[in-house]
């Protein structure tokens, strides 16, 4: 979390990021469900696997709109997130796509050498696959939420401020 404060200069956005992870492990829990196989050890090493992957597809996208907000900032916020969002869609579904491809005969697999690796194919394809969609619809509608309350909060403080001032100004008087 620090790193990331650190990186985005901001306190709030590395909350919007981690929110990827109950999103992905959405995906973990219908793709353990369904097939039947064991949570283990080896699984939890797939979530650790998991988490990496579906943060760093938030990161690409939340640093893309704000990379949008400082380069034009004369642009509304919501066509920076839609902008954002259709821009990094193809990189973060490539992304995913090959983890989940390369991970899919394995999850597939029940014989020879695979058969112990199995969970953990399993817990990454399920988790890549709801997790990735997810990432790319309910991140960018956290972020507008964020950004929303904000604004708000900044223009209440500004106001405060002006009202402050034009009561200090008229007791100077």
């Amino acid at each position: 979390y620090m790193v990331m404060a650190a990186q985005f200069e901001n306190l709030v956005q590395p909350f919007i990021i981690l929110f990827t992870i109950p999103l992905a492990i959405i995906g973990v829990v219908l793709a353990v469900g369904l097939s039947g196989t064991a949570f283990s050890v080896v699984s939890c090493i797939g979530v650790l696997m998991l988490i990496g992957i579906i943060v760093n597809n938030a990161i690409v996208l939340i640093d893309h709109i704000n990379t949008q907000h400082r380069e034009a900032p004369d642009i509304d916020k919501t066509e920076a997130i839609v902008n954002s969002g259709i821009v990094r869609m193809r990189p973060i579904l490539m992304t995913s796509l090959t983890s989940i491809l390369g991970f899919l005969p394995m999850a597939i697999s029940s014989k020879g050498g695979g058969a112990m690796m199995q969970p953990l194919a399993v817990v990454l394809v399920g988790g890549l696959c709801v997790g990735t969609l997810l990432t790319l619809y309910v991140i960018p509608v956290i972020y507008a939420i964020v950004e929303n309350r904000t604004e708000k909060r900044k223009e209440k403080r500004a106001k405060r401020r002006e009202k402050k001032a034009a009561k200090k100004k008229t007791q100077d008087i």
